[in-house]
């Protein structure tokens, strides 16, 4: 019965921690039917994995903003076929943000992020981002 029990907590400690695979344009719209607030986004505070293509950046050093609270690289991104800025990223660590910074405008990546606080931003900040 114990073991069971084990094993139950593992199955689900493991599908909690697995990222929530997301289309970044959907989550968008998600957000602006929130009123522009990621509060009441099922994936507000939680890993998601995405797609998109690099629309502005890197921006070195940024250190201001809900954005920002790692100081790191900058991403602003979207999806292929759009000018829109959906989302903007910031680096989990030193290692990703130099992966980051390599990025230039029109670069198709994939990543997994923490969808961060925001209130009346244009886009979906994203921090903690680990490129894949």
């Amino acid at each position: 019965m114990i073991a069971l029990l084990l094993v139950a907590a593992n199955i689900s400690f493991a599908t909690e921690s697995e990222p929530k695979k997301i289309n970044l344009s959907k989550l968008h719209q998600g957000y602006v039917r929130g009123g522009y607030s990621t509060m009441d986004l099922p994936e507000f505070n939680k890993r998601v994995a995405f797609s998109g293509v690099v629309i502005g950046g890197p921006t070195k050093g940024f250190k201001r903003g809900p954005d920002s609270a790692n100081g790191g690289t900058l991403l602003k991104v979207g999806v292929a076929g759009s000018e829109n800025e959906l989302a903007r990223m910031v680096a989990r660590d030193a290692a990703n943000a130099e992966k980051m910074a390599a990025l230039t405008a029109g670069a198709a990546f994939k990543a997994t992020c923490t969808v961060a606080f925001a209130s009346g931003a244009g886009y979906v900040p994203l921090q903690d981002c680990v490129l894949n």
